[in-house]
């Protein structure tokens, strides 16, 4: 049997070293892609409620808008400064009702 040259086995086993240590890192990169793609799924689906949430609140926003107009407690210009104040309002403070 022939010797070993002892330069090759080294390159051999350094990069054996090296495949193993980038195959491991790409596992764990694999895993950290599939969480992240498990919370993107969530805060898509947490988004989609959120989005149905609001079409269901201009919903009623609009009926009490018209019943306000129907029954005359409302003029356009009531409900108009209404809407300013509520945009015009910083975010989670409920404007004031001072249409009564």
């Amino acid at each position: 049997m022939a010797p070993v040259d002892p330069l090759p086995a080294a390159a051999l086993a350094g990069l054996s070293v090296v495949a193993f240590l980038l195959a491991r890192r790409v596992r764990a990169l694999v895993a950290e892609v599939s969480d992240l793609q498990a919370r993107v799924d969530e805060l898509a689906s947490r988004l989609a409620g959120a989005q149905e949430d609001v079409q269901a609140a201009l919903g009623r926003t609009e009926v009490a808008e018209t019943v306000l107009l129907e029954k005359g407690l409302a003029d356009e210009e009531d409900l108009e400064a209404a809407r300013r104040r509520a945009d015009d309002a910083p975010a989670g403070d409920v404007p004031r009702d001072d249409l009564h």
